[in-house]
């Protein structure tokens, strides 16, 4: 609706322009707001354990929570809204990571005994260079002796679609880490993410 909106000044001087009026329910008085829809998930490493504090962000922060013990979160939008669903979390760098992963990387690189799913490829990708080389165990060592608090270019952990289907094990680099859901119009209670602990 266009409105005449008048301007006056001390000295008595007025104006006016047209201006465009738009009413918006913000307080839902009208009831024509899209209901509200559930999108869970859960984290789970390859070994099924849950994972426990990683923080979800949906569209980059505009909705955040953190996964509980069970490694379930929860988010209630908008009705027929696009979201980008991204996990991520980087503390504890050296939890569970110790010499032996050292010898299984060294073992992988040198075709001993090959790292036998893509998920344990990620992890020792510690540097995040798209590969499994010796820079990657020099990586390792230096978090094990506490020369360095954390992995070059990489978090502790990495997230992938639970979904995604990797179609060379040994090479599983440009794998999804966020979940894109387009027009939400029902409950979605399956947005699961595989929880790889880098190291």
């Amino acid at each position: 609706h266009f409105l005449e909106m008048w301007v006056h000044d001390a000295d008595g001087q007025t104006d006016l322009c047209n201006v465009t009026l738009t009413v918006e329910d913000n307080m839902s008085v009208c009831g024509n707001d899209p209901q509200p829809v559930t999108l869970a998930g859960a984290i789970n490493t390859e070994n099924a354990d849950a994972v426990a504090e990683v923080e979800v962000e949906v569209n980059g922060g505009l909705f955040a929570t953190s996964t509980d013990a069970d490694g379930m979160f929860t988010f209630d939008l908008a009705q027929g809204g696009d979201y980008t669903v991204a996990p991520s979390y980087d503390e504890n760098i050296e939890n569970g990571v110790t010499t032996f992963d050292i010898v299984k990387i060294t073992q992988h690189i040198l075709g001993i005994q090959s790292l036998n799913s893509a998920y344990k490829v990620i992890a020792a990708d510690a540097n995040n260079s798209a590969s499994v080389t010796t820079l990657d165990i020099v990586a390792i060592r230096k978090v094990i002796l506490q020369i360095e608090e954390s992995f070059p270019n990489n978090t502790s952990w990495r997230f992938v679609d639970v979904n995604h289907v990797f179609t060379d094990v040994t090479n599983p680099w440009g794998f999804p880490e966020v979940v894109n859901i387009n027009n939400l119009d029902t409950d979605m209670l399956d947005v699961d993410f595989t929880g790889i602990k880098i190291g």
